[in-house]
């Protein structure tokens, strides 16, 4: 039955939440102090509902920009893109920090107070940030597609705030494009370079036949805007096929954006990159100020592309780099090789294991693991020795769990620095030191 409640809080999945007779209810696109009208299914297991109608907004809300946000009439609302859109940006940050702490607490034993907590670093913009983005192809009206929230239905985008103007551009042209071109992935990845001012697209779950890539061909052919085309295979089960590039689908992105004095760096949409390039080179400055390179000799973990390589290396003695992935290190070596960079191919947490029993000493060591975070990290530190460690994470409850294992390696959380690579999502970043005791 529809009843109207009152949102108290967030929820660290980013919804709102309200208690009505002890009953959890989550409500999506919600903000605390609104009062909004929902379903209520009869019974006492907690809901997950959105709300019908906004009664009374609360103090931190704000009109969303998008035509696409929220409930409302059409098919082409719900969109799954945002969470917060509709949530001042302050308050945002706040809720972030917020989650991060409390992560840290109730997963990682460490109490608000017994570490340094530093101000969070905001992203230089809230909105039409993000250099790169995932699609799916809606095959009737040949457009690029967001799926709804908690679905699989089309949002028919008209255009999304999050994305760079020129992404956005792009994702528009593309899809009446690979119609054109009888081109149908699974999914759509697709990069922007501001700098090269053209972007490079990823075609998953696509055949890589001499049919198909005549045809990626004549996508470019007709797409100026189109550097190049990158086809990824389903594969046999056991392994992904080996990627098939049409064009040049590398790009040249300025570390900081607005400033290539500060170099450039390669990327290619199937190799992981920072979506918000503008925050992403505050996550770097975060993590340097904390890693102090400036003479060490580095040892560098996930070091992917060499996101962090080249600003470490531009201070350290030497920089010792260990990445598995082998298109991000062939980019990485492309951009950095021949200086003080020595790159290793391999597993991160085997090699630097197998470095510190070889008896090799590193001043610091820098750890970016995936979001499923590093297992072995308490073996790792015990094995390095390294004076301080630098964690950078994606994923507040996997960096917690592997806090523990590095205070029990006999290091202590000398500071934690939230970065907010991700606005208007409850999604967040940090940047934590290590100091052995």
């Amino acid at each position: 039955m529809l009843q109207q409640i009152d949102i108290d809080d967030l929820a660290p999945g980013g919804e709102g939440v309200a208690r009505v007779g002890g009953r959890p209810v989550f409500v999506s696109f919600a903000a605390p102090g609104d009062r909004v009208e929902v379903e209520l299914p009869p019974g006492e297991d907690v809901v997950h509902a959105t709300w019908s109608a906004l009664v009374r907004g609360g103090p931190d809300r704000i009109e969303p920009p998008c035509p696409h946000f929220g409930p409302g009439p059409g098919e082409d609302r719900l969109c799954g893109g945002c969470e917060w859109l509709h949530l001042r940006y302050d308050r945002q940050l706040r809720e972030k920090e917020r989650g991060l702490v409390e992560s840290l607490r109730r997963i990682g034993r460490l109490e608000p107070g017994s570490y340094p907590l530093l101000p969070i670093v905001p992203s230089p913009d809230p909105l039409r940030y993000r250099s790169r983005a995932k699609f799916h192809v809606d095959r009737s009206g040949e457009r690029l597609v967001f799926f709804r929230r908690r679905s699989h239905d089309a949002v028919r985008l008209r255009t999304c705030h999050l994305l760079e103007p020129g992404l956005d551009r792009l994702r528009e042209l593309l899809g009446p494009a690979l119609a054109r071109a009888r081109l149908r992935p699974a999914e759509v990845a697709l990069e922007w370079s501001a700098h090269a001012g053209r972007g490079s697209v990823l075609l998953r779950g696509i055949d890589a036949g001499e049919g198909t890539r005549r045809r990626c061909q004549d996508l470019l052919d007709g797409m100026p805007e189109l550097a190049g085309v990158v086809l990824e295979g389903e594969g046999d089960g056991r392994r992904a096929r080996p990627a098939t590039l049409v064009g040049d689908p590398v790009l040249l992105q300025e570390r900081v954006p607005g400033d290539p004095a500060a170099g450039l760096t390669r990327s290619r949409p199937d190799v992981f990159q920072q979506a918000n390039r503008g925050a992403n080179a505050r996550l770097v400055a975060a993590a340097l100020a904390m890693l102090g390179p400036a003479g060490e000799d580095v040892l560098e973990l996930f070091s992917g592309t060499g996101n962090f390589t080249g600003p470490v290396a531009a201070l350290a003695a030497s920089v010792a780099a260990v990445e598995g992935q082998g298109p991000a290190l062939e980019l990485a070596r492309a951009d950095l090789g021949g200086g003080n960079v020595r790159f290793f191919a391999g597993d991160a947490l085997a090699i630097g294991s197998a470095l510190g029993r070889e008896g090799r000493k590193f001043g610091a060591v820098l750890l970016d693991p995936p979001r499923d975070g590093m297992k072995g990290l308490l073996p790792l530190l015990r094995d390095l020795g390294t004076p301080r460690a630098v964690y950078v994470s994606c994923d507040a409850a996997t960096l917690a769990r592997d806090l523990r294992g590095a205070t029990a390696a006999g290091y202590a959380v000398a500071a934690v620095r939230p970065v907010d690579m991700f606005p208007q999502t409850h999604h967040v970043e940090a940047v934590v030191l290590l100091e052995r005791a």
